[in-house]
């Protein structure tokens, strides 16, 4: 549990509130950590996708009210995932289908979470 939590933090600090395209997103990249970290293990260790990774998912896209936000959030989950060594990014993608519900981008590397 110490690693993750040191991902954690690693993640968070360097989650700034930053704009996209001049426009300020409501959603804020320290809310996308918490509302994800609980699916970290999953993605770097395989398993079970646990009840609280799935609910973060879920209140994760609920909270993208608009376009912007969603390209925030976008933008939060592809700068933390590259902080996460080991990362298995098909993993991360299959997460939504196993929680019931989907993601309209896929999270890699070179996403661009501006279209």
């Amino acid at each position: 549990m110490g690693l993750m939590m040191m991902m954690l933090v690693m993640v968070s600090m360097m989650m700034g509130d930053y704009h996209l395209h001049g426009v300020k997103a409501e959603i804020t990249c320290e809310e996308v950590t918490y509302w994800l970290f609980p699916c970290i293990s999953y993605g770097v260790l395989g398993g079970t996708v646990s009840p609280a990774c799935c609910d973060g998912v879920k209140t994760s896209l609920a909270a993208c009210k608009t376009v912007e936000d969603l390209r925030k959030k976008c933008q939060c989950v592809k700068d933390g995932a590259a902080l996460i060594p080991a990362l298995n990014y098909t993993r991360v993608n299959d997460i939504p289908a196993l929680c019931g519900t989907t993601c309209p981008y896929q999270v890699s590397p070179d996403v661009d979470c501006s279209k």
